[in-house]
């Protein structure tokens, strides 16, 4: 892969990281919402699974608000949580970059979370002046039990009791914290 290439996919994550690190609420991406024609469902029928990310299966403006707002609320928890735990370690600056999660389109089931976060530690030489950096990118796996209902999902982390990453994830006893902890 070129560098090119390679910028031109990071540089937009990047953007929504540094978006949500300012406060900023990220941006929902312009996306169509999936198709339920007759061809879907022959395809369905046939037993292939189509997956599709989660920010694009919901329809409605109130499920698209609260994926939104459910993201928020995680990026906070992780800001809030980080600095008594994973920011004590190997690096003293982590961001999340993105929590994603893929969509069987039909039924409305996560096939797999993950949440990808970058890491840093720099270090000042004082003789030359330059700047060391250490820099990392985590793929963290998230516990959500396999054909969790991504309403299921959406409604136990914007439960308004508690910390969304501290929420029991539907049909499991971890919560988004306990994936963090075995990642990092």
């Amino acid at each position: 892969m070129s560098v090119h290439h390679a910028m031109s996919m990071l540089l937009p994550v990047l953007a929504l990281a540094c978006s949500a690190a300012q406060g900023a609420a990220p941006e929902p991406p312009e996306t169509t919402p999936p198709q339920h024609d007759g061809a879907a469902a022959t395809a369905g029928s046939t037993g292939a699974k189509s997956f599709v990310d989660a920010a694009s299966y919901f329809t409605s403006s109130a499920e698209i608000d609260a994926w939104y707002e459910m993201l928020r609320e995680l990026n906070d928890d992780f800001d809030v949580v980080c600095g008594d735990t994973f920011c004590e370690g190997d690096f003293s600056n982590y961001e999340p970059l993105r929590f994603r999660c893929s969509v069987e389109e039909h039924a409305g089931t996560i096939g797999r979370c993950v949440w990808v976060l970058a890491a840093s530690n720099e270090e000042i030489v004082a003789s030359t002046g330059d700047v060391e950096v250490d820099a990392r990118i985590f793929l963290c796996e998230m516990p959500v039990a396999p054909d969790t209902a991504v309403t299921d999902l959406v409604e136990a982390l914007s439960a308004p009791a508690g910390r969304a990453i501290d929420a029991e994830l539907p049909g499991t006893d971890r919560s988004l914290y306990d994936g963090l902890v075995e990642c990092l």
